[in-house]
């Protein structure tokens, strides 16, 4: 069985001179406090899989990536 690879990605801002960093209760209650993540699909490289995960879950679009 091949492991099972994630992608999850950082958001981040500086407001009034504070850094800041993007997290959401998650729908499901007992799912927490999380920051944007997911499964990388198959034969997807995970740089575009933090892109699509950052958009699916924040609605983000215009944003850049850092690794």
């Amino acid at each position: 069985m091949a492991a099972i690879k994630k992608a999850y990605g950082y958001i981040t801002r500086i407001k009034e001179g504070e850094p800041q960093v993007l997290v959401f209760q998650h729908p499901i209650k007992e799912a927490g406090i999380q920051i944007p993540k997911g499964t990388v699909e198959a034969e997807e490289d995970p740089y575009y899989a933090v892109i699509r995960e950052i958009r699916e879950e924040t609605g983000l679009m215009n944003f850049n990536v850092e690794n």
